[in-house]
């Protein structure tokens, strides 16, 4: 999980959450506010006391083979040297109690996104 560099780096995450978990914290019509008020902010305020720019950010919903509905909080980052641990955001949102279902991903250069992190409710 540790992103190491020796000049600045671009690179692409993507936390993801089953849509069905999320709808537990607050239930489906106050998504919005467990996504803004909780899960987003954890996740930007973990990166920002990380030092680590956010260039982009990009939600989208997809459905996983299991046919289940997956929330994909994918961000562009500017990492400097010497890193980047992304176990600052499983950190922070388990210390708040946002952790289950969460998924990291990389991207790589060649072979798309690749699990960093997975939660043990993700199957």
């Amino acid at each position: 999980m540790k992103i190491i560099c020796d000049h600045a780096k671009k690179v692409e995450i993507s936390v993801e959450f089953p849509i069905s978990i999320l709808c537990e914290y607050n239930g489906r019509d106050n998504l919005d506010v467990t996504l803004d008020d909780n899960i987003t902010y954890l996740i930007d305020e973990a990166l920002r006391k990380a030092g680590v720019y956010v260039k982009n950010k990009t939600m989208k919903t997809y459905y996983s083979e299991k046919n289940e509905e997956i929330l994909s909080y994918q961000l562009t980052l500017i990492v400097w040297p010497p890193g980047l641990n992304l176990y600052c955001i499983v950190n922070d949102l388990t210390q708040e109690n946002f952790h289950q279902g969460l998924c990291i991903k990389l991207q790589s250069q060649h072979h798309g996104f690749s699990i960093v992190y997975a939660d043990s409710a993700v199957g």
